[in-house]
């Protein structure tokens, strides 16, 4: 689930009511259609009243996500000659998801769908724009897998009361789909397969997913209460990147009369590794990569959920290249420099 452009399902009506039709596809266009501003919401009696963040979501109910993923690539490379590469991609998911059930210990299991998806792109100055129900043709069709393997093939995800995603799973007919419209159904095997299925979970719908749960601390708030989450170890070219967010909760609120907690989080990250590195006659010298993030909670205490989140990040890379060649030394860089927002709305 990369750099490409996407995909999902409008449905299309055949026989009569032609303004039905266009009423559909207008409220599907302004579904379509983010926010990016903070929550504008009133003031509480009571802002210093303590409080608990669990999720409490009706059983059996549709709950409907808009989930937006922003993102800028600017790299440059500098041998002989100088190459720039821009890429710009927006992706709006349209997402319903349903408590299917809650075990003893409270741990939630819901199925998730996503019903459509909304695609522009810019690469270098080409426009790829894509939305779902608009079909493409078969050349086409296999530069849109990504998305289009996802539409109206349900899966499901296990979360703790506190928010963590414990599991994705039944997530088999995406993996399906996806082999399918490759025209892979008769080399890919089932180790192969198994490998491909933990990629999608992975790397396509968990960071979605973790748009609308995010894990809770467990301890009575209020306003002014701080806790920290620790990341994961990861991998950076040749760096090990320690990443520890920072939460704050900034203020207690009324929204529609519900309850809103407003959170602030910020990211601080701990890169270690050496800089320098030979690989293939290449030396290569890195400067330490500089990363910021940075995002804001909106949760819904009155009905347990996450009414809005927002993230950005921006991550700077650098690093010279040195080899001899046939007429001596050569060296060369390059400069990358990512940003991404992301964005979930309880629609």
């Amino acid at each position: 689930m990369k750099k490409i452009i996407g995909i999902f399902v409008i449905v299309l009506f055949i026989f009569g009511c032609g303004s039905k039709k266009e009423n559909k596809t207008v409220k599907q266009q302004n579904n379509y259609s983010f926010d990016s501003s903070d929550i504008k919401a009133a003031p509480v009696e009571n802002p210093n009243q303590s409080f608990l963040l669990r999720y409490n979501l009706e059983k059996n109910k549709k709950y409907h996500y808009r989930i937006t993923t922003l993102s800028n690539d600017t790299q440059k490379i500098e041998a002989d000659s100088v190459l720039t590469q821009k890429i710009q991609q927006n992706v709006v998911y349209l997402m319903d998801i349903e408590l299917k059930n809650v075990d003893q210990d409270s741990t939630m299991e819901f199925n998730c769908n996503f019903n459509s998806i909304k695609v522009n792109a810019d690469v270098n100055g080409q426009k790829f724009n894509y939305e779902s129900g608009v079909t493409p043709d078969s050349t086409n069709k296999k530069q849109y897998t990504d998305y289009e393997a996802l539409i109206n093939n349900p899966f499901s995800v296990r979360v703790s009361k506190l928010g963590e995603i414990l599991e994705v799973f039944r997530a088999d007919k995406i993996v399906s789909n996806f082999i399918e419209m490759k025209g892979l159904k008769d080399s890919v095997n089932s180790s192969q397969k198994e490998t491909l299925r933990q990629n999608i979970i992975d790397s396509g719908l968990k960071p979605l997913l973790l748009l609308v749960f995010r894990k809770l601390p467990s301890k009575e708030i209020a306003k002014d209460s701080t806790w920290t989450i620790k990341q994961p170890e990861s991998q950076l070219m040749v760096y090990k990147l320690q990443t520890t967010t920072n939460f704050k909760v900034t203020n207690l609120e009324k929204l529609n009369g519900d309850k809103l907690a407003t959170i602030d989080a910020n990211a601080n990250t701990k890169i270690t590794g050496d800089n320098k590195v030979t690989n293939r006659g290449v030396t290569y010298n890195f400067k330490k990569p500089e990363s910021k993030a940075s995002g804001k909670i909106f949760f819904n205490l009155s009905k347990g959920l996450m009414q809005k989140y927002k993230t950005h990040t921006e991550l700077k890379i650098f690093y010279t290249m040195e080899m001899q060649g046939p007429k001596g030394k050569q060296t060369g860089s390059r400069s990358e420099v990512i940003e991404n927002t992301n964005i979930s709305e309880l629609l």
